[in-house]
């Protein structure tokens, strides 16, 4: 067994999965400190078979110091693990020190020892999986790698988890329903404006995971892969969730302050968001170079034109995505940074969404079930419309426009008697309709009965005086009636 190279890939799983940092390296490599901050632990690598009388030395050296070993590691650790890589099996249980910090020594022996080096799931089962990798793989990995090869090659549950969410909402939709349709996406939970000021607010979260097609499903997916692993490696996981989350929500209250007509759906909008937070943590560090900071700029810009291009792209929710995600980063580094004017930051955030959530509730309705029934009739699907009518009524979203379709599919289905009995019930709900008493009119003149039809018609143009079909139905029932 290659002991070095066992070292060497434990050290890679420990950086890569877990998120520890490489903090001191000697000129022979034979003595290795990582540390995970957010853990409070410390861990030490040392290729040496040592004597109990070396071991004894080094505790009484560590507790001795340890208020300079916290100040040269930078934070207050609760645990350090010693790992030296025996040439035989050695017992150190003596010299486990039990108080805070707790201080243990462990002997790297045999290949089933190197597994004691994590109690992390994934990072044991790479650690004992049998790999040909030579050495310099894991090393080269390791000491070479730039930020960003160092972000993408970091364990990313979170971002796994999100895509796997997206890839199985989407084949539940196709293999259990097998239709997409526009009423389809409206009825699983894709982002309208009508159905959101009704109080149907869980779609900002909904329409996050609902993709049209398996072409849309692979470019968010893609996209996804690259910045969600870029973000969660650099800032961790619940931080990378967390702007992936709020930008989602931020993106659909941005889209529908804007856009009534719609039906938003797709992952890119919170994707964006990752982008934008990307772009802000370059920003943030001082070490990067500020031309790749620009190349990469350009980079999304020319990526955000070129979907210009592509049909059906809701780029209020991109750029919405965008914006919150970077607003997020900023805020974030700024808690970070503990910036004194933090929460003013973030409750200027707030007070940006409480403002686009009052733009989104004096938007003037558009009546989404009523242009998806008309597009049925169009198409001579009039079970289908008449479907959809009786669905408008179930929750209450009938509009005095709903009332004229219904009417007009139990005119085609039945009879124009009641095709006039179902207008007249939409009158009594919409008793200021001139559309229903317009629509009354013309069904009273199909019949002949011109007494009936003028009252219809009066009250219209009262209600609508500056509507030229009104005016032309009214002067056609005169002409009738002279």
């Amino acid at each position: 067994m290659d002991k070095t190279k066992q070292m060497w890939k434990s050290i890679y799983y420990l950086v890569y999965t877990e998120g520890y940092k490489i903090i001191s390296i000697d000129e022979e490599e034979a003595e290795i400190w990582l540390t995970h901050e957010s853990k409070k632990i410390v861990k030490r690598f040392i290729h040496k078979t040592p004597t109990h009388q070396e071991v004894d030395f080094d505790l009484e050296k560590i507790t001795d110091h340890l208020g300079d070993l916290i100040d040269s590691i930078g934070f207050s650790f609760e645990q350090l693990d010693v790992f030296y890589i025996t040439e035989k099996e050695i017992d150190f249980t003596e010299f486990n020190h039990t108080k805070r910090p707790k201080i243990r020594y462990h002997a790297l022996y045999e290949l089933g020892d190197f597994e004691k080096v994590s109690h992390h799931f994934v990072t044991k089962h790479q650690i004992k999986r049998n790999r040909t990798n030579p050495v310099t793989t894991y090393k080269n990995k390791l000491l070479n790698a730039s930020f960003i090869d160092s972000f993408m090659l970091k364990f990313s549950p979170v971002t796994y988890f999100l895509v796997a969410a997206n890839v199985i909402v989407w084949l539940s939709l196709v293999l259990i329903f097998n239709h997409f349709g526009q009423i389809n996406l409206v009825d699983y939970g894709g982002l309208v404006h009508f159905n959101v000021v009704h109080g149907e607010w869980y779609r900002l979260l909904t329409s996050m995971f609902i993709h049209a097609n398996f072409t849309h499903l692979m470019m968010n997916v893609f996209s996804l892969i690259i910045f969600g692993k870029l973000i969660e490696g650099a800032l961790g996981s619940i931080k990378m969730f967390t702007i992936y989350f709020i930008s989602g929500l931020f993106t659909g209250i941005v889209s529908l302050s804007i856009d009534t007509q719609s039906i938003s759906i797709g992952a890119s909008g919170a994707i964006f968001g990752l982008i934008g937070a990307f772009i802000v943590y370059l920003f943030t560090r001082k070490n990067i170079n500020k031309q790749f900071v620009l190349q990469t700029f350009i980079g999304i810009v020319i990526i955000s034109l070129l979907a210009l291009f592509i049909n059906n792209v809701n780029h209020f929710a991109h750029l919405g995505g965008f914006v919150g995600g970077a607003i997020l980063m900023f805020i974030m580094y700024k808690w970070m940074e503990h910036d004194k004017f933090k929460l003013y930051y973030i409750t200027a955030f707030i007070v940006i969404i409480i403002i686009l959530i009052v733009i989104i509730f004096n938007r003037q309705q558009h009546y989404i079930y009523d242009e998806l029934t008309k597009d049925a009739m169009n198409n001579g699907d009039f079970d289908r419309a008449e479907t959809m009518v009786k669905q408008i009524k179930e929750k209450n979203f009938e509009s005095d426009e709903t009332y004229i379709l219904s009417g007009l599919i139990v005119a085609n289905n039945t009879s124009l008697n009641e095709a006039i009995l179902e207008w007249e019930r939409g009158l009594k709900v919409f008793p200021n309709s001139a559309k229903l008493n317009y629509q009354l009119a013309l069904g009273y003149r199909a019949k002949d009965d011109y007494d009936k039809a003028n009252k219809f018609i009066n009250k219209a143009i009262k209600l609508d005086k500056k509507n030229k079909h009104y005016a032309a139905l009214k002067d056609e029932i005169d002409a009738f009636r002279s």
